[in-house]
């Protein structure tokens, strides 16, 4: 069974995880909400949460217990984006990539990057042909929906 959608504030710490890989709640709290009013224990509260709902596991060998996401990045963004496309765009993956490109200007560097991913997914679709498909819009696993170089 796949844990439920986290919700703003458990993908900020998931986002955190993600990139500092597991880290104890002292660490995810001084990443995220050093400069907030919200203190050590309710960052403690959610992260309880959210291993709870099967969002996060904890490893407790040891007196300071450490978190880490349970899931990837990749298949809980992908899941995310799914149910916003769904919802929101009636499954219309171009919908909503035009939707995000008016919302936000979008810089040079990000938009060459999507010319390239453009020109990838076209080169994968016409090879696909021969190939039923393989590799197309794979990427290496990152998020960044860039294969790996």
């Amino acid at each position: 069974m796949k844990p439920p959608m986290p919700t703003p504030a458990e993908l900020a710490i998931l986002r955190v995880l993600w990139r500092d890989g597991p880290a104890t709640v002292r660490a995810v709290h001084g990443a995220i909400y050093a400069e907030s009013a919200v203190g050590y224990t309710g960052a403690l509260k959610l992260m309880q949460n959210m291993l709870a709902k099967g969002l996060v596991t904890r490893q407790d060998a040891s007196r300071t217990h450490v978190y880490a996401a349970a899931a990837p990045q990749t298949a809980t963004l992908n899941r995310l984006v799914s149910s916003w496309m769904d919802a929101a765009f009636a499954g219309s993956s171009l919908a909503l990539a035009m939707q995000a490109l008016d919302a936000r200007p979008i810089p040079a560097e990000e938009l060459a990057r999507l010319k390239a991913m453009i020109e990838r997914l076209q080169r994968d679709g016409a090879e696909s042909g021969a190939t039923a498909g393989a590799g197309a819009g794979a990427g290496d696993g990152d998020g960044d929906g860039e294969g790996a170089a």
